[in-house]
């Protein structure tokens, strides 16, 4: 009988952790948003267009992956292995390449963001098919037409 109501107790509470809002630049708070300018990835002026929080703790302080106005950004700041990247769309993007895995169960969806320097990272999105193609379309919209002004 206690198994039966410790069960009955976790099936709500699994539900209302499963229907928490993603975190995404729809719903970034204003100490977010200070926290990433604070890594020199984001001026006070861009606006961020496309978010993804993908550490599975909804914790920006962690990681983020996001495209604003004028370029793409991801950062990993869990552990030891921190990283912080990002280019901005008219100068320093040579090429990008996306790999679409929205259906696997086990791997993120991504942008490989080739930069002029020889450099590369990767911008993670782990989403169904319609936001990772929007992730997608944004980057290489936005890519193609500010690399004209060069």
């Amino acid at each position: 009988m206690k198994s039966i109501r410790l069960l009955l107790l976790a099936i709500p509470v699994g539900i209302l952790f499963s229907c928490a809002e993603n975190k995404t630049e729809r719903n970034l708070t204003t100490d977010e948003r200070k926290f990433i300018e604070s890594l020199g990835i984001l001026d006070l002026k861009e606006e961020v267009r496309l978010f993804e929080n993908n550490d599975g703790s909804e914790d920006v302080t962690k990681s983020g992956n996001f495209i604003t106005d004028r370029r793409i950004a991801a950062y990993w700041l869990k552990g030891v292995d921190r990283e912080i990247h990002s280019a901005f769309f008219e100068n320093e993007i040579d090429s990008i390449s996306q790999a679409d895995n929205h259906t696997a169960l086990t791997y993120a969806s991504y942008v490989t963001v080739y930069k002029t320097d020889g450099s590369s990272f990767k911008v993670y999105v782990d989403a169904d098919s319609t936001r990772t193609f929007e992730f997608f379309n944004e980057t290489r919209s936005n890519w193609e037409r500010l690399r004209r002004n060069r």
